[in-house]
């Protein structure tokens, strides 16, 4: 027995009402199939979704939303009968692309997008044939009108396949939690609307000679947010045009004219904002792999660097304990061993400061013995840290804004250890945010002055914040909360920092906010006194 969900049906059923509202079936025939036909795009796109076997459900509860509508149908056998053959051939096609060709149903790749195109077209030929030769014959008289009917209804159906399934498939299963409406989609849909005006608003223009013009915002909304962006940039310039045409009372040869454009544009515009979508991904496996090598990397350089310290403490600490032991057999007979004993304390301390100066050493090394210092502006330091977060926090739905002081001075420092610090930051704020979901996901990153010859960067959040327990030990090596994470990102950072004679620090628990100071070109010109310098 196959699960049945209420709320896919629920869903359906508002779908089927939403399109009713927005488009206009008899704009081109006078159709009388109405409530059984079920909507194509829809159906199809639920078909592949949630599986094959909704179809008699879907049919029942086409039946029912549009009962209040167009009320009972007199003849309903003969269009009971077209709804089913209708949805019998969609349950083919959908079959066919997930169990023949083994499409990913929100098209992820260009070969189901196409392979998904081919099947819109026949879907849409199924589409039309029911309609139009389940009209009674008096409706064509002769064959050149059944042949034109079926043609114009094609070209319908197939747009509204092409606008509708792909806006569902790609979108259905989106968390919408974590969208937030900024003011570039705003401005987006203002562009659309603008193209419309233009088209079809502006006195002695040609519709059709300006129609291109919507592929502007199309190409911009596409390459900014993919085929998710351009199927919702398609939907709103297909309810556009529609309400235009049907406000307007154009005769239906113009209709079609239409129609036959907005096929292109949103051909166009699907496998634009597909071509986008796969390259990002791709650039995110390719950046998630880099992740994972730069954490063997450094688990790596972990394990060399404890093997080291490993080597080079074991002799120390080795003649220690054997210094320890004869020391305690010397204290059996103090008096005798005196001397000796003296001799033997006096190698302890050599050897643990032997141990000692390996830490040190080792500390230093790592502190900063390969600093690079460069002078580059606050700016610069940011945008190219959130080159490498912007996309998967985009995705996340999380916002991101920058604010600097006016006429900050110029940084003097490592710029490769630095954008390290701020993307180490960066990544932790994304984290907090997905880990931790909120209403309103933001990320600020604040660039001011700090004193006459430091600059200070802040990184704040709008999640949970430091969990209590982790406050006090946030920038302690191996101190983590996070299943997967080493607890040394913090720790590491602030070294680097402090090698810059700079501080980082907790400066907001909740919600989270990190500072961190940076020397400016003024620091470099002007140095401290030594005995003023941070150690």
């Amino acid at each position: 027995m196959f699960p049945v969900s209420w709320k896919v049906l629920l869903a359906y059923g508002i779908g089927s009402l939403a399109l009713d509202a927005v488009s206009n079936p008899q704009a081109v025939l006078p159709l009388a199939l109405a409530p059984w036909t079920p909507p194509l795009g829809l159906s199809l796109a639920f078909l592949l979704l949630y599986g094959l076997h909704y179809a008699p459900l879907f049919i029942a509860v086409t039946f029912l939303v549009g009962l209040p509508i167009y009320g009972h149908t007199p003849d309903w056998l003969p269009a009971l009968w077209a709804a089913t053959l209708l949805m019998l051939g969609l349950v083919a096609l959908a079959a066919w692309l997930l169990r023949g060709l083994r499409i990913d149903p929100e098209l992820s790749t260009q070969r189901d997008l196409s392979w998904f195109l081919v099947v819109a077209v026949l879907g849409a030929w199924l589409d039309a044939g029911v309609h139009v030769f389940s009209r009674s014959p008096e409706a064509a008289p002769d064959v050149l009108a059944w042949m034109a009917d079926l043609v114009n209804y094609w070209v319908g159906a197939l747009i509204r396949l092409l606008i509708i399934a792909p806006l569902v498939l790609v979108h259905a299963r989106q968390d919408w939690r974590a969208f937030r409406l900024d003011r570039e989609m705003m401005l987006q849909g203002l562009a659309i609307a603008i193209a419309l005006w233009v088209i079809f608003g502006l006195k002695y223009t040609d519709e059709f000679k300006f129609f291109y013009l919507l592929f502007l915002p199309l190409i911009w909304i596409a390459m900014r947010h993919g085929i998710k962006g351009a199927t919702v940039a398609l939907a709103a310039s297909h309810v556009g045009i529609n309400a235009i045409l049907e406000w307007r009372g154009l005769h239906a040869i113009t209709v079609v004219e239409f129609q036959m454009l907005m096929l292109g544009l949103a051909v166009t515009g699907l496998f634009l904002g597909l071509a986008v979508s796969t390259r990002r991904a791709a650039e995110e496996r390719l950046h998630q792999r880099e992740a994972e090598l730069n954490q063997a990397m450094r688990l790596a350089a972990a394990g060399e660097m404890a093997q080291a310290i490993a080597h080079e403490l074991n002799q120390p600490l080795v003649a220690v304990a054997n210094y320890a032991r004869a020391g305690r057999a010397m204290l059996e007979d103090p008096p005798r061993h005196a001397a000796l004993l003296t001799e033997t304390l006096d190698k302890i301390d050599r050897e643990a400061n032997r141990a000692g100066q390996v830490m040190r050493r080792l500390r230093e090394f790592f502190r900063g013995g390969g600093l690079r210092p460069e002078t580059f502006s606050a700016q610069e330091l940011v945008e190219e840290s959130l080159a490498h977060v912007r996309r998967r926090a985009e995705r996340q739905g999380i916002g991101i804004e920058t604010r600097f002081e006016e006429h900050l001075p110029l940084i003097h420092a490592d710029r490769v250890q630095m954008g390290t610090v701020l993307h180490n930051l960066l990544a932790n704020a994304v984290e907090s945010l997905t880990d931790n979901p909120t209403l309103w996901r933001d990320i600020e990153i604040a660039a001011s002055a700090h004193g006459p010859d430091r600059l200070r960067i802040c990184v704040s959040d709008s999640g949970q914040g430091v969990q209590a327990e982790m406050e006090q030990r946030l920038f302690d090596s191996f101190a983590t909360s996070k299943t997967e994470g080493m607890g040394l990102g913090l720790a590491i950072s602030r070294t680097l920092v402090e090698a810059h004679g700079g501080e980082l620090w907790l400066d907001h628990v909740r919600p989270a906010r990190f500072c961190f100071t940076l020397p400016t070109r003024a620091a470099t010109e002007n140095p401290a006194p030594a005995s003023d310098r941070i150690p």
